[in-house]
């Protein structure tokens, strides 16, 4: 009977400290699989956005600006368009008149929290790499697309794409 009620006595001392390490354990897998698919939705947001931005021909003077890029690609002539939209918390695209597709979602637009704003935007770069605060089809060497994904609460995963165009490279 003494050695019942000792077992007991362990087992009520022990089992509260294990449940904190499976606990933890298994809050830090969680929190590892929701950054792996940030990661992944980020990975490829920014390959398609590279895709149909290689090989532009020109850019729409008047539509760029930090949340609308519009741009006519070489391939095939056809005008593509980006949006951040704050209504949908996301980043869309289409082609000409085409359907209005989706290319991330979750995406923190516009946000102040604390110190810290979370701002997501296309910047248009010159070939000095300096921002441009006009941009035109003429002055553009680059563009940089920055998002935030939001995961959980207040949890911002910062991502930035670049790409440098190379408008000759169709004339090979």
């Amino acid at each position: 009977m003494i050695e019942m009620i000792a077992a007991m006595v362990l087992v009520a001392i022990i089992v509260p400290g294990i449940s904190l390490i499976v606990r933890g354990t298994l809050m830090n897998i969680a929190f590892t699989n929701i950054a792996l698919q940030a990661n992944m939705d980020a990975d490829f947001a920014q390959r398609k956005f590279a895709l149909h931005l290689d090989g532009t021909s020109s850019f729409t003077n008047g539509t760029l600006n930090d949340t609308t890029l519009k741009f006519t690609s070489g391939f095939n002539g056809s005008t593509y368009e980006f949006q951040i939209r704050s209504a949908t918390r996301s980043i869309s695209y289409k082609k000409a008149s085409g359907a209005l597709g989706l290319l991330l979602q979750n995406v923190v637009v516009d946000t102040t929290i604390g110190e810290t704003n979370y701002k997501s935007k296309f910047v248009y770069k010159d070939q000095k790499n300096q921002t441009l605060e006009s941009p035109t089809n003429e002055t553009i060497y680059g563009v940089e697309l920055t998002f935030y994904l939001a995961r959980g609460d207040n949890s911002f995963y910062p991502y930035t794409t670049y790409v440098v165009l190379d408008k000759n490279s169709l004339n090979i």
